[in-house]
């Protein structure tokens, strides 16, 4: 019965932590009852039962999602399953370490063999970072700043490690060492944070981000120019009146506008008017059907224009786009990127790393996972030094500064307009993180794997020993 206590209470917190009503500070104590069993003496077997419960729990979330059907069941089970074993490793690691090591070494078996787990799965996985758990602490901005060194996964680490701290609290007595040592590194990681928030803002832009799903829905109706042209009169009328209000920087949703080649100079038209007699820069969403695109224009107020193509489709459903191969960069401090992109480190790291302070992020999201989705673009943010605006249809309109806090937001309207205009602070630039890159994980993992050989090779020997 405990067992099944402690499954059913990690998995509603691990449910509760996620989406747009999530209770973030719920993922950092999830994990707690599933260690506190492993570290005590439920079975083996039950514990991983336990584990797999809870994880079900967690992802039962995304089953409400009414585009599930979109992805192939496979993918979906076995991305789940992959995800669900390598927990249970993790926490079956730590129990091997905690009946064979030091508590300091047991302190950090879990949050290194996951952290290392996560990183593993995400470097492979066509879905990029989605799903990981350093995502659900986003609406505490203070607590993610290390990112900016080490990266999202200094996030991830922090997280397990504080549930390991609690659960070796709460099952030994005489750990005061090992735990004091744990709440000493989540106390600095906070210490730190308040540093962050403390540092001066001077430069500062007005932004907008515009969604209009009427618009939208005629976009993906046109099939002349006419039509498509329409879209765009809509949308350069909007971003007038944005500018009206002072916005410099706008950005409108992914695949927001209609491309038809024959007459894409047309169409683009009164996007490129409106930048040049309002002194905005443009980032706007377009697609197109014959041959299938996903691409977004870059409109300076001179009237260049720069293509940027999606270079992380979102398999399963846009399998038929012919992928980007172009950096986002457009100088002078400022990005595109579109949509999926964003859910991949590697990808906008090199595009942070010439300087971005400011990026424009035409989106598309799924309605429930609009949250989940559209804050890992303000990790990207943390993590890079750089400010941006998100307009995504179906999801969230949001700015967000370089610390990750979003200093406009709002969730985008089933029809009609939905428009944010705010004054943005731009980012610092590159960070330490944008240099090293993933040293971090890579470094859980070679303290991971070097932990278990060592404690598998005591066992050796002890087990041969006369």
């Amino acid at each position: 019965m405990i067992t099944l206590l402690a499954a059913v209470l990690s998995g509603i917190m691990f449910y509760l932590s996620q989406g747009y009503d999530h209770v973030w500070a719920l993922i950092w104590l999830a994990p707690v009852p599933l260690l506190w069993l492993a570290y005590g003496n439920t079975r083996t077997w039950q514990v991983m039962g336990a584990c797999v419960i809870a994880l079900l729990g967690g992802a039962g979330y995304i089953l409400q999602s009414p585009y599930l059907h979109l992805i192939p069941p496979l993918v979906f089970a076995s991305v789940l399953a992959v995800d669900i074993g390598l927990f249970c490793v993790a926490v079956g690691f730590a129990r091997f370490v905690q009946r064979r090591a030091s508590p300091l070494l047991t302190l950090f078996a879990f949050p290194a063999c996951w952290t290392a787990f996560e990183f593993l799965i995400e470097l492979h996985s066509p879905n990029g970072t989605y799903g990981s758990l350093a995502y659900s602490t986003m609406s505490a901005p203070i607590l993610i700043q290390g990112a900016s060194l080490l990266g999202m996964y200094a996030v991830t680490f922090l997280i397990c490690l504080f549930a390991n701290t609690v659960a070796m609290a709460l099952r030994f007595k005489r750990n005061t060492a090992a735990v004091g040592l744990g709440l000493a590194i989540c106390a600095a990681n906070l210490v730190f944070g308040i540093v962050q928030f403390a540092h001066p803002q001077p430069d500062v832009l007005r932004v907008a981000g515009i969604v209009d799903e009427t618009a939208v829905a005629d976009s993906w109706r046109a099939k002349t120019v006419p039509a498509a042209l329409a879209v765009t009169e809509t949308y350069a009328r909007e971003i007038r009146a944005a500018a009206q209000e002072g916005a410099r920087f706008v950005v409108t949703p992914e695949g927001g506008m209609a491309s038809i080649p024959a007459g894409q100079s047309a169409i683009v038209a009164p996007l490129v008017a409106a930048a040049r007699d309002t002194g905005v820069q443009i980032i706007a969403g377009f697609h197109a059907v014959a041959p299938a695109t996903d691409f977004a224009l870059a409109i300076t107020p001179d009237g260049r224009t720069r293509r940027y193509d999606k270079r992380h489709p979102v398999p399963g459903l846009e399998d038929n786009l012919t992928r980007g191969r172009v950096s986002g960069w457009l100088g002078d401090g400022r990005a595109e990127e579109i949509c999926k992109d964003m859910d991949f480190p590697d990808t906008i790291r090199s595009d942070a790393a010439k300087g971005a302070r400011l990026m424009g992020v035409p989106a598309g999201d799924m309605g429930i996972d609009g949250w989940q989705h559209g804050i890992m673009s303000v990790m990207r943010g943390v993590e890079g030094g750089f400010s941006i605006v998100r307009a995504a249809n179906d999801g969230l309109v949001f700015a967000s500064d370089a610390q990750g806090r979003l200093i406009a937001l709002k969730q985008d309207a089933p029809t009609g307009l939905t428009m944010i205009v705010a004054d943005l602070p731009l980012g610092p630039g590159p960070t330490l993180y944008t240099r090293i890159g993933n040293v971090f994980p890579w470094l859980c993992g070679i303290f991971a794997l070097a932990l278990g050989a060592v404690l598998l090779a005591r066992r050796r020997l002890r087990s041969v020993a006369p």
